[in-house]
């Protein structure tokens, strides 16, 4: 069966945040916030190229992203896929990505220059499934 994404993804791409959830290597479940952004079929995230989520993907791809709730508990989105370490690509020269996070990067104590620098591991997730309420 071919994937279809579900209905209110593509509104769900415009949300700030989600949680990326990996697997350890004991098989526990490690759910970690994210900045992200949809390019169409995937979503490009951006990480430390040290942290334990790059390790995580490294041994084991298959990721899920759940998207936040609306306050009552609706509004429920979960993808399913797996994630691709992708080297030589930026957040400041991914479509999208400056527009929707430039400016929380003082929040953070951070220019796109140190942003690029610090956040240097791309990450592409290719859905196989969505599904929600």
């Amino acid at each position: 069966m071919a994937y279809e994404p579900h209905e209110t993804l593509p509104r769900r791409l415009t949300d700030p945040v989600a949680w990326l959830t990996t697997v350890t290597s004991t098989g526990r479940p490690a759910p970690r916030p994210i900045w992200f952004v949809g390019d169409g079929d995937t979503l490009l995230v951006f990480s430390q190229p040290t942290a334990v989520k790059v390790k995580h993907i490294e041994a084991n791809p298959l990721v899920s992203v759940n998207f936040n709730t609306g306050a009552g508990g609706g509004d429920v989105l979960v993808l399913s896929g797996r994630a691709k370490l992708v080297p030589d690509i930026k957040p400041s020269t991914t479509p999208g990505y400056l527009e929707k996070y430039e400016s929380h990067y003082p929040g953070i104590e951070h220019d796109v220059e140190s942003f690029d620098a610090m956040y240097s591991q791309g990450i592409r997730i290719t859905p196989d499934r969505t599904w929600g309420f």
